[in-house]
């Protein structure tokens, strides 16, 4: 007999999915309609859309060294299958930590896809601090802006806060199955 689905399997594939198609046709659109290094001010000095490639891996490390591919292919492989093991002994009652790692799951896939055929990620949302907060910015990081970034990031960064804020709330609290009380700690079923 068929043993029965994982009750988080169609979050899992929704999630990657939704996310994957919507990052790859918005990178698809800034490729085609914007040039590298070209802005456009949608908030001026808050949130501009840029056009830029980064052709290392976060914030740009490892950019020009001819192992970063062969790394981040084995990086990403290796993270992907200790996700999905870890996701694959959810509880069904595990619902936000399920969220949270099919986030994660889904924008690194996303990336993953653009470092594959295109050896780069296309990012093109950046954010910069406005006024005073710009100031001290400037002044403690040498901008005002954060990271350029793109929906894939959006996706991993909303997952990791999502399993950090979990991991805060649940901090010492018992795991208890019978009481429904959700848990970071990962069930054996």
């Amino acid at each position: 007999m068929k043993p029965p689905p994982h009750p988080h399997t169609r979050l899992l594939a929704a999630s990657v999915l939704f996310v994957c198609v919507l990052d790859q046709l918005s990178k698809a659109l800034v490729r085609e309609h914007m040039a590298l290094g070209e802005r456009i001010a949608l908030l001026p000095g808050v949130l501009e859309l840029v056009h830029i490639e980064n052709r290392g891996i976060a914030w740009g490390l490892l950019t020009g060294n001819p192992l970063r591919l062969p790394f981040v292919t084995f990086l990403s492989l290796t993270t992907f299958l200790v996700m999905l093991g870890w996701f694959r002994r959810l509880r069904s009652d595990e619902r936000l930590l399920a969220w949270s790692l099919a986030l994660v799951l889904a924008g690194a896939t996303g990336n993953f896809i653009d470092r594959l055929l295109y050896r780069r990620v296309t990012d093109f949302v950046e954010m910069s601090a406005p006024g005073a907060l710009g100031s001290l910015t400037q002044t403690l990081l040498g901008s005002s802006s954060w990271a350029v970034f793109n929906l894939a990031d959006i996706a991993i960064t909303g997952g990791l806060v999502l399993f950090f804020w979990l991991a805060f709330r649940l901090r010492g609290e018992p795991s208890d199955p019978e009481t429904k009380e959700p848990s970071l700690e990962v069930g054996t079923t």
